[in-house]
């Protein structure tokens, strides 16, 4: 398991979830490069797991569910992606909400 690390302290942060990244690579690996933005998409469900397995790969930076704190349910889905249309990697109608921040490399802008 893996961390999804927000910064809980900063105004308009996003609480911490428990998170698994499936690509098999880290964002630095990301064979985009580190330059020029992109963006967190945080998709937020319960019940059912969906999206479990990603689309569009090329544009993935990283991608998973986010999980319970005991890592037993799913709680959603978190891709950072670069695309013209970043909420398009998620299946959209299956989630509660759907939210899009810009990011970059080292953290959201």
């Amino acid at each position: 398991m893996e961390f999804f690390v927000l910064h809980r302290d900063r105004p308009g942060s996003l609480p911490l979830r428990r998170w698994r990244n499936v690509l098999g690579r880290t964002m630095w690996d990301f064979p985009g490069g580190r330059e020029g933005g992109g963006h967190l998409v945080l998709g937020f469900g319960s019940g059912e797991a969906v999206d479990l397995v990603p689309r569009r790969t090329d544009e993935l930076i990283a991608y998973g569910p986010l999980l319970s704190d005991d890592g037993t349910a799913w709680l959603g889905t978190a891709a950072l992606v670069r695309s013209d249309a970043p909420a398009s990697v998620l299946t959209r109608e299956r989630y509660d909400a759907v939210e899009v921040h810009e990011w970059e490399f080292g953290g959201r802008r």
